[in-house]
């Protein structure tokens, strides 16, 4: 036994330090889901007790450690701290050690190895850093979002614009400096030339479109939402969302555009990119394939409906995750996302949390997506055994959902 918990202190000490990351990283998820809504600097003023406004001491930011020595109560008022402070911080740090564990404990060549682990172990903890970065910072975004989300019916672009970026980067450095021989395990899709133009095209594209926006010369859609929101409300009955996609369908329009031009300029090499520029294609059209299965379902509900039925919010946090995991599990992620909000209904109707005069939409459709994306993260083996079970034709190989040979020649 004792033998067996030597072999066992590296996993330990690991999962511990993750863990004390991933709660200090919860701590700022508080800040961003507390203060965004309120259109508050996430940086200035710092922390402080609410009644009286008295600034913590380094000791009462500590994260979960800080609430119990103050054992829930501000040193001066004695006002309750709620405890929702100290749950977010080990919410955030268990997800981060459960990603750790699925990738770097659990046994590679076992079912919790179909997440991955073969590909991490193989690369090692410090070569593997990268990749292994960015989804820790897309679980913390998905987090901030669905709290920020469930407060506020929005999810803004600074939360999904982080691990979007942190992701394009990563995985760009990650083909630098992996070990050589592992391609055909990547963890993300690797991209073609054509794949890889494409991405350069419809990224250029997507640049067109921001200076256009910038410049006046194309209009920013729902630009007078606001005049239409009543005091107290967080959403308002829209009557023009049908004129607004037509808005949106121009500011895609050079994406499109320059997004087929690129792959069809790409087409004409012969050979592979650069590791590094294969990954960073795999994330790229991750993103676009994430955002743009959200942006379509958004245009074609919203004229079909009349109101605005997907928000933008929902459109950047595909995107993102998509940046992070590759195009496939956005794609996956989105048939996954409605069972997590049928059994909301379900259960809201048991509790009897849904009835007459309740809100127009109990809950927003941000978490649930967050939701299937972490099941994705987590609970890979279980999602493509169920998957299995009850779509046998449908679903994906094993290979393409956690990283087997996925090498584009």
């Amino acid at each position: 036994m004792g033998e067996t918990l030597f072999i066992w202190i590296p996993d330990l000490m690991g999962l511990g330090f993750i863990f004390v990351l991933g709660a200090c990283v919860g701590s700022f998820v508080n800040v961003v889901s507390m203060r965004m809504p309120e259109g508050m600097s996430v940086i200035s003023p710092p922390s402080r007790c609410s009644i009286c406004g008295r600034r913590l001491a380094w000791y009462e930011n500590l994260p979960v450690i800080g609430w119990c020595i103050a054992l829930g109560r501000c040193w001066s008022c004695k006002a309750r701290i709620s405890f929702r402070y100290p749950a977010i911080e080990i919410v955030t740090g268990g997800l981060f050690a459960a990603y750790y564990a699925t990738v770097f404990v659990a046994d590679p060549h076992g079912w919790w190895g179909r997440s991955g682990g073969s590909w991490f172990q193989g690369q090692g903890f410090i070569a593997s850093l990268p990749a292994f970065v960015a989804v820790l910072g897309l679980l913390a975004a998905l987090f901030a979002a669905t709290l920020t989300d469930l407060r506020s019916y929005t999810i803004p672009l600074s939360i999904t614009l982080t691990p979007t970026v942190i992701g394009l980067f990563a995985w760009t450095v990650q083909g630098f400096v992996s070990q050589v021989g592992w391609q055909s395990h990547w963890p993300i899709p690797l991209a073609n030339w054509s794949t890889c133009s494409m991405v350069i095209g419809a990224g250029c594209g997507t640049a067109i479109s921001l200076v256009l926006l910038s410049k006046g010369l194309i209009s920013r859609s729902f630009a007078d939402y606001h005049e239409f929101i009543q005091d107290g409300d967080v959403l308002a009955d829209y009557p023009h969302a049908r004129r607004e996609m037509r808005r949106e369908l121009l500011f895609l329009l050079p994406i499109v555009a320059l997004g087929i031009v690129g792959f069809v300029i790409g087409r004409m090499a012969t050979d592979s990119p650069p590791l590094a520029l294969q990954s960073l294609g795999g994330a790229g059209i991750g993103y676009f394939v994430g955002a743009g299965i959200m942006w379509t379902v958004r245009l074609i509900a919203t004229s079909i409906k009349g109101i605005e039925a997907m928000g933008m919010g929902d459109v950047h946090l595909m995107g993102a995750a998509g940046a992070v995991l590759g195009w496939i599990d956005p794609v996956v992620a989105f048939f996954i996302a409605p069972f997590s909000g049928l059994s909301w209904v379900v259960l809201a109707g048991m509790l009897g949390a849904v009835g007459k005069g309740s809100p127009r939409r109990e809950i927003p459709y941000g978490p649930h997506l967050a939701i299937a994306i972490v099941a994705l993260v987590l609970l890979r083996p279980l999602v493509m055994d169920a998957g299995r079970l009850f779509f046998p034709g449908l679903i994906l190989a094993d290979s393409s959902l956690q990283g087997g040979p996925r090498k584009v020649k």
